[in-house]
């Protein structure tokens, strides 16, 4: 018998990308590699239909998961746009329970997620076999969304031509 334990769920669903108004947009250089954000000014910047949209969206890959009622709230969400060249350091989302990344101008996603054990792995030597999984590479394109553990360590790599996301963060009350 083989067990699989301590799995991380991620969710990649389609969204439509049109249905996402922004209130106000000025960006920024941010991060390491100064991509262009609205981070820095990011709380809330959709107007309520898109936010309900957006929550709807989220609930809808979250509600078969979880067993308890719950609520979502809309934490902080900003756009990001890449340049070519541009990429962004390993990080987590502090302070929220999920956080998401929706592909709205892409050819093809640049995100990879870190096992949180991949520094173990690798100290054993255990790392080129095929056992272990240390990182994940989401196969996203233009109008999805991807959905995970805001403690989920990621990072984007180095752009090869221009590009749009959207990400953002919530949190859940459970009833």
């Amino acid at each position: 018998m083989k067990l699989n334990i301590f799995k991380i769920p991620i969710f990649i669903d389609n969204i439509d990308v049109d249905k996402l108004k922004f209130n106000e947009v000025l960006f920024e250089e941010t991060w390491e590699s100064k991509t262009p954000s609205t981070f820095k000014k990011g709380n809330n910047l959709l107007n309520q239909e898109s936010t309900d949209y957006l929550l709807r969206v989220i609930a809808g890959l979250l509600f078969p998961e979880i067993k308890k009622e719950f609520s979502i709230n809309l934490d902080k969400i900003w756009i990001n746009k890449y340049k070519k060249k541009d990429y962004q350091e390993e990080h987590i989302h502090t302070k929220s329970h999920f956080s998401f990344i929706i592909y709205s101008k892409v050819k093809e996603s640049n995100t990879v997620f870190l096992s949180r054990d991949r520094e173990i792995i690798d100290a054993f030597g255990m790392d080129d076999m095929a056992l272990f999984q240390t990182k994940f590479e989401a196969s996203c394109r233009s109008n999805q969304i991807i959905l995970f553990p805001s403690f989920l360590a990621h990072r984007v790599k180095r752009a090869e031509e221009d590009y749009e996301t959207i990400s953002g963060n919530i949190s859940l009350n459970l009833s």
